[in-house]
């Protein structure tokens, strides 16, 4: 069966902008309540510098391209959901309360609802090799990364930027030693910081405070090494660091939806109903628990939610009847 072809011309149910795990969990259940989707994407995702899909149940260890993959030939074998490969780069509510948004491409587009599933942004810090490392071994979360490293020898966490505070910086020292025999928290030179983690930090754990030349692959490309301003190169199994995080405000700004500073945008659970009606939210852009699991959750729930606002359509998709037809 032919797959429709998009059209600007159409006033499609719901508008969904970012098309990774949150935006494609709304389609599917909006599909599945016969309402029609667009979904722009500007192809990008956070995890690209990953290399395996972790804590998501029946996709343990595979390739996260793979998993979009499967998810949008899903969608797309609806004939309810439509695919642009472009950001959005404008949004707007109408005066009779739909919406219009207009991609990178200059085509606009109108729905009865939009979704807001734009994950977050991530700031590198300064520090030469870091964007060569990150995802490779330099690790954000243990819980994804720390299993297929137990039994290593030495690790460190990079206390820069989020992770420049006692608590968080010694969380995840001990997440790390989970894995590996000794972890050293690395304060780049910030003597404050070293020295009041210095009398906190427990038993296995250490603290060093020489500042940071430079990040580089390890040999064979095995672990990697901190090199130090004056030249000496100490070789870890991976290093611990979070990036940091942002939302970005455009859109969310030019429809008028209320953010939490330094958090994104505010939603209501269980459906993520943003303050403008219509409106609604799923994702890394709304809550602090950045997980695939977590995207998949709030994207099927804000589904939910948006479905009930929705009018019955008389609409039967691929031919398809009811049992008493």
């Amino acid at each position: 069966m032919v797959q429709p072809a998009a059209n600007s011309q159409a006033m499609y149910d719901v508008i969904i902008i970012g098309g990774s795990y949150a935006g494609l969990s709304a389609a599917l259940t909006l599909y599945r309540a016969l309402h029609r989707c667009v979904v722009f994407d500007s192809n990008t995702p956070r995890n690209a510098p990953s290399t395996k899909t972790r804590l998501t149940s029946g996709w343990e260890g595979e390739d996260p391209k793979k998993m979009q993959e499967a998810t949008r030939s899903e969608l797309k074998a609806s004939r309810l959901v439509d695919f642009i490969p472009q950001p959005v780069v404008t949004a707007r509510k109408t005066l009779g309360g739909s919406f219009e948004v207009i991609d990178a491409g200059g085509e606009k587009w109108t729905g009865k609802k939009v979704l807001l599933a734009t994950g977050v942004q991530e700031a590198y810090p300064d520090i030469e090799g870091y964007a060569e490392n990150y995802g490779k071994s330099i690790f954000y979360c243990m819980f994804c990364f720390g299993y297929e490293h137990q039994g290593s020898r030495t690790a460190g966490v990079l206390a820069v930027g989020t992770l420049a505070h006692p608590g968080h910086a010694i969380t995840n020292a001990q997440d790390a030693h989970k894995f590996v025999e000794s972890v050293t928290i690395y304060t780049n030179g910030d003597s404050s910081l070293a020295e009041e983690l210095a009398v906190k930090v427990p038993e296995g754990i250490h603290v060093e405070n020489r500042r940071i030349k430079r990040l580089v692959k390890g040999t064979d490309d095995r672990g990697i090494c901190i090199e130090f301003d004056e030249g000496e190169q100490i070789l870890l199994a991976f290093v611990v660091h979070k990036p940091d995080l942002s939302v970005d405000r455009t859109l969310s700004d030019q429809l008028g939806v209320e953010c939490i500073p330094g958090m994104g945008i505010k939603v209501t659970p269980p459906f993520n109903r943003t303050s403008v009606e219509g409106v609604y939210a799923a994702g890394d852009c709304c809550s602090p628990l950045r997980m695939i699991p977590n995207a998949m959750s709030m994207g099927s729930f804000a589904g939910c939610g948006i479905a009930r606002e929705l009018p019955r359509i008389s609409r039967k998709v691929g031919g398809r009847k009811g049992l008493a037809s």
